[in-house]
C-alpha cells in the first residue's frame, strides 16, 4: 500500500464507510525524534549505573582501609620503639635486674613490625625511598637480635651493650616510618575523597540528565497521544466526508479481494448496474458484473496486479471495457485501477464511469465525419475529371507551340509565341491548383526556393496580359516604389500564380481605366529575410463595403455595376491567399466602392544571387551504339525499355531473372548492364555480387540497378554490391540517354544511389492525382499505337489477377506481395500515379514486415484499381474498349 493510504472498510449499522482516506505522512520526523530520546535515556541510564558502581566500590575500598587501622598501627611502632629502648637502657643500670621486662617489650617491638612487614596496606609504601630504607634496617636489627632474646641471661646481659649500641637507630627509623607512612596515607585519603566527589558529580549530572531525557521522553510521548487523537478525530471526520462524496459521486466506486468477491458498491454503483449492495457483496465481480466473453481476461489482469507483474492495469489511467448490468445488457465503460492493502491482505479498488452517451455521440460524430468525406471526395473527384478533361487539350497546344517555337519566326511572333508559351504554362498551373486546394488544407503545399530577378518575372507578367488588358482600353504597366530590389529568393511558380489572379481580376473589373503593378521592398531589421509587398491597383468598379470581408473566399465573384458578370469561378482569390499563406506571407485589399481597389500581398524574400544562363543551348553529344543486357521480369517492362534502346541503335540481350543475368554474363561481354532488383530465382542484388565476384567478361562492366522503389537501407547495400547507378521506374528516355552517354565517355563512377529524378518529384508532388497524362503521353509517343495498345491490355489483366488475389477467401500474402512489387513499375509506364503510390507504399510494408501496414495497404488497392482501369480504358480505341480485353489477353 502507498504510504499514507489508510484503508477503511468496515461496516457500521447499514452504511458505506470511505474507500481510502489518503493523509500527508507527517509521522517520520516523530519516530525520528521518539529514537533519540529513548537512545539519550538508555544512555544516561547506562552512565548513571556505571556511575553508582564507582561509587560502591569507593566505599568498599575505605572500609576496607579504614579497617586496616594503617595510621594507628604505625603510630605504636614509635612508642613500642621508645618502650623497647627505654627497658633496654634500664638493663644496662641495673645489672641484676631481671631480663622479662626487655623481652616483653622485645615481642611486642617484634610483631608491630612483622605486622608492618606482611601487611599488603604497607606493601604500598615501598615506592617511597626513606621509608624502605628505614624499615630494611628495623629488620635487620630485628631478626638479628631474635636469637639474643630468646638465648640465656648471661649472654643477652654480656651483649646489652651491643646490643644497645645497634638499637641507636630505631627511634629515628621508626619516627621515619610514621611521618612517611603518614603522608603517604594522607595523601592517599585525599585521592580517595576526590574520586569519590568527582563520582558523584557525575552520577549526580547524569541523573540529571536523565531525569530530564525521561520528562522529555514523557512529554513527547504525551504529544504522540494528542496528535493521535487529534488524527483518529481527523479520520473519522475524513471518513464521513468520504462517504457523502462516494454517495453523491456519478462515477462508480467497486472495491474486490483477490479472490474477486466484491467488498464495497458505492451508490453510483447500484444505480449504473441495476444492483443492491446486498445483492453484490461477498459475491465475484466476474459473474455479476462482467460479460460472458470477457471473464477469462479479468481473470488474468488481476492475476497480473496482485503478482504486481509489468504491464497491469493499477495506475495506468482509465482504461476501456464493456460492462454487464443486472439484465444482462452490455454497456461500455470507462475503469481506473488501484490497489490497496487491508490487514495484511490485498485489495482492488475501481473507479467505474459509464460512456454510453459519449460512445453513441462519438458514432454520430464518425457518421457525420463520413458523409463529409464521401462530399470531399465527390468533389475531389470532380476537380480531377475537369483537370483531365482540360490539361489533355492544353497539352496539345503548349506542344504545338513548341514546335512552333523550333520554326523560323520573326521577331514579333517570337513574343506572341512567348507570351503564349507563358499564359499556357500558367493556365496549366492554374489546373494543378485548383486540385491543390485539399493539399493546403492538409498543409502539404510544397515552396520550391529558387533565385528569380523579380524584375524580369514582372515585365514577363505585365506582357503575357498586356493584350487582354487593351482588349479592355486599359493601360497596363509596373513599377518599383524605392530602391529596387532585382534577385531575390522565392517560388517563382507561386509568385507567378498570385499575381497572375491578381491582374486577371484587376483587368476583369477595370474597363477604360488604368491598372499599376507595383513592388515595394519593405523595411525590416532582418537583413537576412525581408519582405516584399507586391500591388495591384486598379480603377475599376471597386467592391462593395459588405463583401470586401469575403473576397478571399472560395467561389465568391463580385456583381458588375455595369450590369454585367464577369467570367470566372471565384477561385482565383482564394488561391493567391493558401499561396502566399503557404509561403508565410499575406493578402489584403482596400477599396473605394466605384472608384477601384487595390490588392496587396506580403511575402518573405531573402535577397537572392543573380544566375547566368547560356544564350546558345548546347546539344548533346550523340550517344554510340552499346551493347547492353537488361535484366527485367516484368514482360511489359522488358518490352517497352527494348523498344527505347533498339530505337537508338543499341544491341539488347535480355534476362528474365538473376540466375540468367549471371549466365550471360559468363558468355558475352556487354558495354552495360540494367538490372533490375526484385526478381524471382536470384535478386538483383544478388546477381550483381555473382557478377563482381566472378572471373568473367563483365567483372568491370558498369551495372545500373531500375527499380520503382529503393528504400535506404536497401541503396547502401546495392553500392556495396558493385552497382554503379539508378534509373527509376518507368525509365525516362532523356534520363537512360544521359546514363548511357555518361557510361560510353568512360566517367561513370560509383555513386549514390537516390530515386530524386524530375520524374520521382513530379510524382512526389502529384500523388493524389490519379493519372498522370505526361508520362501517358511520352511512354505512348515512344511506342507505335498497337504495340502501346497490346502492353496496356496486358497490364489491366495484370491489375485484373492482383485485384483477384487480394479479394480472394484465402489470401497470400507472399503472391500477392510479387504482385504488387511487379504492377508498381507498370503502373508508372502507363501514368497510374495514385495505384503506383498506393503500390509502392504495399510493396514497402512487404519489405519492412509490416504486416499491419501492408494489410491495410492492400485494402485501398481494390477501389482505387477500379477507379484507374476505368480511366485507362479510355486510352484504348473505342472498338476494342467495347469488345472487351479478353483477346488481348496473353498467351502462355
Amino acid at each position: 500500500m502507498r504510504r499514507g493510504t489508510l484503508p477503511i472498510l468496515d461496516r457500521t449499522r447499514g452504511k458505506r464507510n470511505a474507500l481510502s482516506l489518503t493523509l500527508p505522512d507527517t509521522t517520520g520526523w516523530r519516530r525520528i525524534l521518539s529514537l533519540m530520546l529513548i537512545l539519550c535515556a538508555t544512555l544516561l541510564a547506562t552512565v548513571a549505573a556505571i556511575t553508582t558502581y564507582e561509587v560502591g566500590t569507593n566505599f568498599r575500598d575505605v572500609r576496607s582501609e579504614a579497617s586496616d587501622n594503617v595510621e594507628w598501627s604505625l603510630a605504636q611502632a614509635e612508642l613500642e620503639t621508645r618502650d623497647f629502648t627505654a627497658a633496654l637502657e634500664a638493663a644496662m643500670l641495673d645489672p641484676e635486674a631481671s631480663l622479662d621486662r626487655l623481652r616483653l617489650r622485645y615481642d611486642i617491638f617484634y610483631s608491630r613490625f612483622v605486622t608492618i612487614m606482611r601487611s599488603p596496606n604497607y606493601q604500598r609504601l615501598n615506592t617511597t625511598p626513606e621509608f624502605d630504607a628505614a624499615l630494611h634496617r628495623i629488620e635487620r636489627f630485628v631478626l638479628g637480635s631474635e636469637t639474643l632474646i630468646d638465648g640465656p641471661d648471661d649472654a643477652l646481659r654480656a651483649a646489652l651493650p651491643d646490643l644497645r649500641k645497634r638499637s641507636e637507630h630505631l627511634r629515628n627509623d621508626t619516627r621515619t616510618l610514621s611521618l612517611k607512612g603518614l603522608t603517604f596515607f594522607a595523601e592517599q585519603a585525599d585521592q580517595r575523597r576526590d574520586r569519590v566527589t568527582n563520582t558523584f558529580v557525575r552520577l549526580t549530572a547524569s541523573t540529571a540528565a536523565l531525569i530530564a531525557a525521561l520528562i522529555a521522553l514523557i512529554i513527547h510521548t504525551f504529544n504522540i497521544y494528542r496528535r493521535t487523537r487529534q488524527r483518529g478525530h481527523a479520520l473519522v471526520q475524513a471518513n464521513v466526508r468520504m462517504n457523502t462524496i462516494l454517495t453523491a459521486s456519478f462515477d462508480g466506486v467497486i472495491v474486490v479481494d483477490r479472490a474477486a468477491r466484491i467488498l464495497e458498491f458505492n451508490q453510483a454503483c447500484e444505480d449504473m448496474f441495476d444492483y443492491h449492495i446486498e445483492d453484490v457483496h461477498g459475491k465475484s465481480f466476474l459473474e455479476m458484473l462482467a460479460p460472458a466473453h470477457t471473464r477469462m481476461a479479468h481473470a488474468a489482469a488481476m492475476e497480473r496486479l496482485a503478482k504486481r507483474e509489468q504491464g497491469n492495469i493499477a495506475g495506468t489511467g482509465r482504461i476501456r471495457m464493456d460492462a454487464m448490468r443486472a439484465d444482462g445488457s452490455i454497456f461500455p465503460v470507462e475503469v481506473a485501477v488501484e490497489m490497496a492493502e487491508e490487514n495484511n491482505q490485498t485489495i482492488f479498488i475501481g473507479f467505474i464511469h459509464d460512456i454510453s452517451e459519449r460512445v453513441a455521440t462519438e458514432r454520430e460524430l464518425v457518421q457525420a465525419r463520413d458523409r463529409a468525406l464521401t462530399g470531399e471526395k465527390v468533389k475531389a473527384e470532380f476537380l480531377t475529371v475537369m483537370s483531365h478533361e482540360i490539361r489533355t487539350p492544353l497539352n496539345g497546344v503548349l506542344g504545338n507551340l513548341n514546335l512552333l517555337n523550333d520554326t523560323a519566326l520573326t521577331s514579333t511572333q517570337t513574343r506572341y509565341v512567348r507570351n503564349m508559351e507563358i499564359s499556357g504554362r500558367v493556365l496549366m498551373r492554374h489546373v494543378d491548383t485548383v486540385l491543390n486546394i485539399a493539399r493546403h488544407e492538409a498543409g502539404v503545399l510544397d515552396v520550391s526556393l529558387s533565385n528569380v530577378d523579380l524584375s524580369v518575372l514582372l515585365q514577363e507578367l505585365i506582357d503575357s496580359q498586356l493584350s487582354a488588358a487593351i482588349a479592355r482600353g486599359t493601360s497596363l504597366s509596373w513599377r518599383w516604389e524605392g530602391a529596387p530590389r532585382a534577385w531575390v529568393q522565392t517560388d517563382r511558380a507561386a509568385v507567378e500564380q498570385i499575381l497572375l489572379n491578381l491582374i486577371g481580376n484587376a483587368i476583369k473589373f477595370t474597363e477604360g481605366g488604368t491598372i499599376i503593378v507595383e513592388a515595394e521592398a519593405l523595411k525590416d531589421t532582418d537583413e537576412e529575410t525581408s519582405m516584399i509587398e507586391l500591388r495591384v491597383v486598379d480603377t475599376g468598379v471597386g467592391i462593395a463595403p459588405d463583401r470586401i470581408d469575403h473576397v478571399f473566399d472560395d467561389f465568391v465573384t463580385n456583381d458588375s455595376t455595369f450590369g454585367r458578370v464577369p467570367g470566372g469561378t471565384g477561385l482565383g482569390l482564394g488561391i493567391a491567399r493558401r499561396f502566399a499563406e503557404n509561403m508565410g506571407g499575406g493578402v489584403g485589399v482596400e477599396s473605394l466602392h466605384g472608384q477601384g481597389c487595390a490588392f496587396w500581398v506580403r511575402l518573405p524574400m531573402a535577397p537572392g544571387t543573380r544566375t547566368l544562363h547560356s544564350t546558345t543551348p548546347r546539344r548533346a553529344a550523340p550517344v554510340p551504339p552499346m551493347h547492353i543486357l537488361l535484366v527485367e521480369d516484368n514482360p511489359i517492362n522488358i518490352e517497352l525499355a527494348q523498344d527505347m534502346l533498339t530505337r537508338e541503335n543499341h544491341s539488347v540481350i535480355c534476362a528474365t531473372d538473376g540466375e540468367q543475368a549471371v549466365q550471360a554474363a559468363e558468355r558475352a561481354t556487354f558495354d552495360v548492364i540494367l538490372m533490375d532488383i526484385a526478381m524471382p530465382v536470384m535478386n538483383g542484388q544478388q546477381a550483381t555480387l555473382a557478377i563482381r565476384a566472378g572471373d568473367g567478361p563483365n567483372q568491370n562492366t558498369p551495372i545500373v540497378a531500375i527499380s520503382a522503389n529503393i528504400l535506404p537501407d536497401e541503396r547502401k547495400r546495392l553500392i556495396a554490391a558493385g552497382m554503379n547507378g539508378f534509373l527509376g521506374k518507368p525509365l525516362n528516355r532523356s534520363e537512360l540517354e544521359a546514363q548511357l552517354r555518361q557510361i560510353a565517355q568512360n566517367s561513370i563512377s560509383a555513386v549514390t544511389l537516390t530515386s530524386d529524378t524530375p520524374a520521382a518529384q513530379t510524382q512526389a508532388r502529384d500523388t493524389d492525382q490519379l493519372l498522370d497524362t505526361a508520362a501517358i503521353r511520352g511512354n505512348r509517343a515512344g511506342l507505335p499505337e498497337d504495340t502501346y495498345h497490346r502492353l496496356l491490355a496486358r497490364f489491366l489483366v495484370e491489375g485484373d489477377a492482383l485485384n483477384a488475389a487480394i479479394t480472394a477467401p484465402y489470401r497470400q500474402s507472399r503472391h500477392v506481395a510479387k504482385l504488387c512489387h511487379d504492377l508498381a513499375s507498370a503502373s508508372a509506364i502507363f501514368g497510374a500515379r495514385a495505384l503506383h503510390t498506393a503500390l509502392v507504399e504495399a510493396d514497402t510494408a512487404a519489405k519492412q514486415r509490416d504486416i499491419a501496414k501492408f494489410e491495410q495497404c492492400l485494402v485501398t488497392l481494390p477501389p482505387l484499381w477500379r477507379k484507374t482501369r476505368a480511366a485507362l480504358e479510355t486510352e484504348l480505341p473505342s472498338d476494342v474498349a467495347q469488345k472487351g480485353l479478353s483477346h488481348l489477353r496473353p498467351k502462355h
